[in-house]
């Protein structure tokens, strides 16, 4: 019903369609943050119960360096925004490279599923990514990310250099661009799934810096800092004005659970405008160029939908899971799957806060690869969602979008690096509308049930 009186008023829609443009141009400096409570932190796993794990994952890391700040993830209240997710830890560097200098990160490949340096311009969208895969090691040195290489190898290392400019047509080995013209620049690191056992920086701790000078003298870690005068803080909060997101969400003749819809409906995000025209006006169609925003991750695709407790107090996923390696337990052994890693994470819109997810091996699955999760709040959660009864739950923010709508939701559900024989990855959707076609079994179908009814479907597991 919402889309036929938003239909009804063209003139409207092109009106604020052209606002919301104007109005995001002005996100750019960053937004206003508002401070939610947020979901109870997951808890540490517990260390693997083997004695050849490396000396290692018996230290907690730094999380923080004089040239990283973070880390981005839900349990710090300053850094949850962006919509992380909480099977991965982010950090941000902002730096200025002195004339003549070169700027190199310093690392060891860490125990985990994956990691990535990802360069960002000042409008929160990427322009460079490497990725670990792309990582070449140093001499004498094995990239534990390569399918068939041993995880557990001691000799680990890497560096990768960050220069100011755009990729050329050749890119240099272990080399991330900045694409900026400047010698300010902003990059990201990320890792996902540490190993069971291991801290969140993998167990290797944050990569080291350093610079080289026009006469072949080097400064390393504090010394580099004082010459690239690092930021402060996080990158800045890219969120939307909260004018237009009130304009958005908050239209005349809505109803209760708009814009969610029933059964739910997941959307590729190609760009912002066009993302926003979809979820808050139904305009899904065109051929929209496809553009990153958000911090998003370009070694990542994404769908979203939008869910309401207004249909139902727990929201219910249906769907089929990718195979992607297993890591956490500590393999030995790099293997390959479907994808390199998938999620689905609930969400604050307004914020960008995450509240919960659950990552591949985090889901109960049937013999088929088939799961069932059930999305409510804490206090809603049906007693046999668990997996000891064979099914997922994801926790429901308790303010909703965190800008004074409750019972408003966002689902965001990720793939990586999917084998380019799987056909049914995100990746593979190139225009709006393909999402059913193109994801198949593996796009999850999103109902509404009660506490009771959820409860109902008893326990499927031993």
């Amino acid at each position: 019903m919402s889309a036929v009186i938003f239909k009804s008023c063209p003139d409207l829609f092109r009106g604020l369609t052209c606002l919301v443009s104007a109005l995001l141009l002005t996100a750019c400096a960053g937004g206003d943050s508002t401070s939610t409570a947020s979901a109870t932190a997951a808890p540490t796993p517990t260390p693997a119960p083997t004695n050849n794990l490396p000396a290692a994952f018996s230290t907690q890391h730094a999380t923080q360096t004089c040239l990283w700040k973070g880390p981005l993830s839900r349990e710090n209240p300053n850094g949850n925004f962006a919509y992380p997710d909480t099977g991965a830890s982010y950090w941000s560097a902002t730096v200025t490279i002195p004339a003549g200098s070169r700027l190199f990160v310093n690392g060891q490949y860490p125990y985990a599923r994956y990691i990535s340096f990802v360069s960002y311009d000042g409008n929160a969208q990427p322009v460079n990514v490497l990725g670990d895969h792309d990582i070449q090691p140093a001499s004498g040195n094995t990239n534990p990310f390569i399918a068939g290489n041993p995880r557990y190898g001691t000799a680990r290392d890497y560096q990768v250099e960050i220069v100011a400019g755009s990729a050329p047509a050749t890119p240099a080995a272990n080399t991330l661009y900045t694409g900026t013209t400047g010698p300010t620049v902003t990059f990201w690191y990320r890792v996902y799934v540490p190993d069971q056992g291991a801290d969140m920086t993998g167990a290797t701790g944050l990569p080291t810096v350093s610079v080289l000078h026009a006469d072949g003298s080097t400064v390393t870690e504090d010394a580099a800092c004082a010459e690239l005068n690092p930021a402060a803080s996080l990158s800045t909060p890219n969120l939307l004005p909260q004018a237009t997101y009130s304009m958005l969400r908050d239209q005349a003749n809505a109803p209760d659970s708009f814009p969610a819809q029933e059964p739910g409906v997941w959307h590729f995000p190609f760009n912002r405008t066009w993302n926003l025209q979809c979820l808050f006006f139904y305009s899904c169609s065109g051929t929209p160029a496809y553009q990153l925003n958000w911090y998003g991750n370009p070694d990542n695709a994404y769908v979203e939908s939008m869910i309401s407790r207004d249909y139902g107090n727990v929201a219910i996923l249906r769907g089929k899971l990718p195979v992607t390696p297993s890591t956490f337990l500590n393999n030995t052994v790099a293997t390959e799957g479907q994808l390199r890693y998938w999620s689905i994470c609930m969400n604050e819109f307004y914020t960008q806060k995450v509240t919960d997810c659950m990552y591949d091996a985090q889901v109960p699955v049937d013999a088929n690869g088939n799961y069932v999760i059930a999305i409510s709040r804490a206090a809603d959660r049906p007693a046999n969602a668990t997996s000891a009864c064979g099914f997922g739950w994801i926790q429901w923010s308790e303010v909703g979008d965190g800008n004074g709508h409750p019972n408003d939701g966002l689902l965001i559900m990720r793939n990586m690096l999917p084998d380019p024989a799987f056909a049914n990855a995100i990746q593979n959707v190139h225009i709006p509308g393909q999402e059913q076609s193109v994801i198949g079994n593996y796009l999850p179908t999103v109902t509404y049930g009660t506490t009771q009814s959820f409860t109902a479907l008893g326990c499927k597991a031993s």
